[in-house]
């Protein structure tokens, strides 16, 4: 093609542009390089100052994500409209390409337009475009079987986050995301509420040092990395193991809460409270982190030219399998080396050495023991690890009772339950319930304790896909909160990171209407690490939707009982160091 004029400009502000020439040895592949994509995305990128530039759209609402969308739209003096992530902006055009296409997606030959979809959102905000996304996905990928729209739904780049997706015969891997096995753990500590409460709590948070680089040595991390039965290793090589035991971007953070309230449902069973009951004052810490680059490196890997569904019986639907469960398993080992290095800042002792400040094993084989000790010392302080970035093989519908076969044979469906933001209810390996899930808000309200239940009124989890909320959910796209709550709190982004000005009401939401605000005084909220001014906007309270609602919704669906709640009161995400 001859050399093309076009002009960038942002998708949020689109005065801001700049004109760029094309040339004609630049591919129409996304994938390849030098390639349209690439060059528009380094321009806006270097010209516009759009770190996070990642997706293209024309005027009209047209995305161009694939060789034919640019083989179609790229000409002379077309305007390319860039986003950090965020969805068009502008009164959309329909999308021609085909009839009878939803969203402009084209229907797969095995596509289910009959898909049964769940709306499990009812006081909890929810807009249309993650609605459409859901139906859409839903009713044209092959196999699909059912769909839940969790209450923290909102929309992602194509597919929604807060979603489950329920089908027979087909493998999604884009519907899992990048970062698979992404999850959250809960771990005890031995700290007391008096020493993270008020300002002892920014001391706390002055101590959590040397928790980005990374972890000693590459023998060592592969050490972490064995099974507990030292008979299979999840290591996914030096390139992506250097980032084992680092929190990462985004909406990750390790936070130290303490539990207010924890009441058990009477039913509960002695051997179920002694493994899970946490217990009122006691302070606890969460850890939300995944696989890191490894997980995004295998989805590249299996979305080439455009795929986006494997059919069960290809051999790349096991390889893909095998490559996620790993990534899985390096996921959960991740979180558990986060929790013994946040601990070992603030509980120095026989574990404190694992950093290498003291390292006095210099012998291997009693590094590698030692190694093994402190993960299974960290294990043994573990409440709950569970995924919320998975796909499990299962049967459908689920019997009345998890841990017993359903003796209707004709409803034993093999099927895959794919997860992207949202938590399993049961342990697909025992196939027995999870007793209890962590539903975090922000790092400025609580984090609610769910109990999943299965009864007649949620089908025994039919309803929710053996599924609930991972979270509060976005209320505001990254691109939105970071210029919304910049204005807001222009020169003073330290009123983010700080909690002991702000009132909290009764259910421990913080106020933000000043001295006035409605609410008691709790001596204090959550103080914040966070070095990443970028970042702070981002994941501003504001940016979340209410965790109360969405933690209603899922009990008045008869998808879960609420347990308790804890507050948080030291919330890592990222250090300078």
């Amino acid at each position: 093609m001859p050399a093309t004029r076009v002009t960038v400009a942002s998708n949020s502000n689109q005065s801001q542009k700049t004109p760029l020439l094309i040339p004609d040895s630049a591919s129409f592949d996304p994938t390849s390089s030098p390639s349209c994509y690439s060059l528009v995305i380094r321009t806006a990128q270097s010209k516009l100052r759009l770190k996070k530039a990642q997706r293209v759209f024309i005027p009209g609402g047209r995305e161009l994500t694939e060789q034919e969308d640019w083989e179609q739209s790229l000409k002379d003096d077309v305007i390319l409209l860039v986003s950090i992530g965020e969805e068009y902006v502008g009164s959309r055009k329909k999308d021609v390409r085909c009839s009878g296409e939803r969203g402009g997606q084209h229907a797969h030959g095995d596509a289910n337009p009959e898909c049964s979809i769940e709306i499990l959102a009812a006081n909890a905000f929810v807009d249309s475009l993650s609605i459409t996304q859901v139906e859409t996905t839903a009713r044209t990928l092959p196999g699909m079987v059912h769909a839940v729209a969790q209450p923290d739904l909102h929309p992602g780049t194509k597919f929604p986050i807060g979603a489950v997706f329920v089908s027979q015969g087909w493998i999604h891997p884009p519907l899992i995301g990048g970062d698979i096995g992404c999850g959250m753990a809960w771990f005890k500590t031995r700290l007391t509420r008096s020493q993270v409460e008020g300002d002892k709590g920014r001391k706390i948070a002055e101590k959590l040092r040397g928790l980005e680089g990374i972890w000693r040595t590459q023998e060592a991390r592969e050490t972490w990395l064995e099974n507990d039965e030292g008979t299979a290793n999840y290591s996914a090589g030096e390139e992506w193991d250097a980032a084992l035991g680092t929190i990462g971007a985004g909406n990750h953070f390790a936070e130290l809460q303490v539990v207010e309230e924890f009441i058990m449902s009477k039913s509960t069973s002695a051997t179920e409270a002694s493994q899970h009951a946490l217990y009122e004052g006691e302070v606890v810490l969460l850890v939300h982190s995944g696989s890191r680059g490894y997980g995004g490196h295998i989805l590249k890997q299996y979305v080439k030219d455009g795929r986006e569904s494997i059919r069960e019986d290809d051999p790349m639907a096991k390889s893909y399998l095998e490559v996620h469960d790993r990534a899985c398993n390096w996921a959960s080992r991740n979180r558990d080396l986060i929790a013994l290095r946040f601990l070992a800042c603030l509980e120095p002792g026989e574990t404190d050495w694992i950093l290498g400040t003291n390292d006095s094993r210099p012998d291997s084989q009693d590094l590698a023991s030692d190694i093994r000790a402190a993960r299974s010392a960290i294990q043994a302080r573990k409440v709950v690890d569970i995924y919320h970035n998975n796909v499990e093989v299962t049967t459908w519908p689920p019997p009345l009772k998890l841990d017993e076969k359903n003796d209707d044979v004709s409803s034993n469906l093999k099927v895959y339950i794919h997860r992207k933001g949202a938590a399993p209810t049961h342990n697909p390996l025992t196939n027995t319930p999870v007793s209890i899930l962590p539903l975090p808000g922000s790092r400025a309200t609580p984090t609610l304790i769910l109990h999943p239940t299965f009864s007649a009124t949620n089908a025994h989890g039919t309803t929710n896909a053996l599924s609930l909320a991972h979270g509060a959910g976005r209320a505001l796209s990254r691109a939105k909160a970071a210029t919304y709550v910049a204005e807001k709190y222009a020169g003073k982004t330290d009123d983010l990171l700080r909690g002991d000005f702000v009132k909290v009401d009764k259910r421990g939401n913080k106020q933000f209407g000043g001295g006035d605000a409605a609410g008691r005084d709790v001596s204090g909220g959550c103080w914040v690490v966070c070095e990443e001014k970028q970042l702070v906007w981002e994941e501003a309270p504001e940016a979340y939707k209410d965790v109360w609602d969405v933690g209603e919704d899922l009990v008045e669906k008869g998808c879960a009982e609420r347990w308790g709640w804890c507050r948080g009161r030291v919330s890592y995400k990222v250090r300078k160091e």
